[in-house]
């Protein structure tokens, strides 16, 4: 349902509510990744566009959907679709496509563990498939424990949904917002999560009825009633502040 170029609040809700109208009580599995599609990060990137805050927005939003979520290696990194040249191909069925249709090996390269090791330190060997300076910028050990980090927001955000019950196991609600809002209720006994984000590269404010707080990681600023979404903006409040 996720794994195309399409990233509208229109899609994400109708997609959701499909799920949820034809199964009532059933357990979806979302992902927005994975090794036959381009990376998300650079399918949901537009040009010259903030790759790294539309993958810590993904997270969020991933984290905020009800079911199971899937997280394809490297994603977790922020880490980009791979430039592979013809010569690299190792995906045969589409040689003959070629450079129409590229393959799928881009999404395929391995996993970058430390930036200054052969291989990213994927392996004292020669791998599949080449690891390239872009991946290399990602690897995990320039991520780790740094404030802000793709990898450290993955980590932030799910422990987060790990620790909220209504994010887990809770009803799910929309709020009626135009684009390029999403807005889900996640709710559970008297308790609940509202999450807000903006799917696009312009700053926005949104006006709260009544007080509300930011209650997990967000990339937006609380001003009393008024809740400022920076591009690819996001936000979990405890349920108090309507829209």
């Amino acid at each position: 349902a996720f794994l195309g170029p399409e990233r509208t609040a229109a899609h994400f809700r109708r997609r959701l509510t499909e799920f949820l109208d034809a199964a009532p009580g059933g357990w979806p599995c979302w992902s927005f990744s994975n090794h036959d599609v381009t990376r998300h990060a650079t399918r949901w990137t537009p040009p010259g566009g903030d790759a790294e805050a539309v993958a810590r927005q993904s997270i969020a939003l991933l984290c905020s959907f009800p079911g199971t979520i899937g997280i394809y290696q490297g994603e977790e990194l922020g880490q980009t679709e791979t430039e592979i040249e013809f010569h690299e191909l190792r995906d045969l069925g589409y040689i003959a496509f070629w450079p129409e249709i590229r393959g799928r090996d881009g999404c395929r390269t391995p996993m970058v563990w430390e930036h200054d090791r052969p291989a990213g330190g994927f392996t004292t060997g020669t791998p599949w498939l080449p690891v390239k300076p872009p991946q290399l910028a990602r690897a995990a050990d320039l991520q780790r424990g740094r404030a802000g980090s793709v990898l450290e927001a993955y980590r932030e955000t799910l422990a987060f949904r790990r620790a909220t019950p209504a994010l887990r196991e809770g009803t799910t609600g929309f709020l009626d917002l135009p684009e390029p809002v999403l807005g889900l209720r996640r709710s559970m006994g008297r308790g609940g999560i509202t999450a807000l984000f903006n799917l696009s590269e312009r700053p926005l404010t949104l006006a709260l009825r009544g007080e509300a707080r930011l209650a997990g990681p967000h990339a937006a600023t609380l001003d009393g009633t008024r809740l400022l979404l920076p591009a690819h903006g996001f936000a979990y409040l405890a349920h108090g502040g309507a829209l």
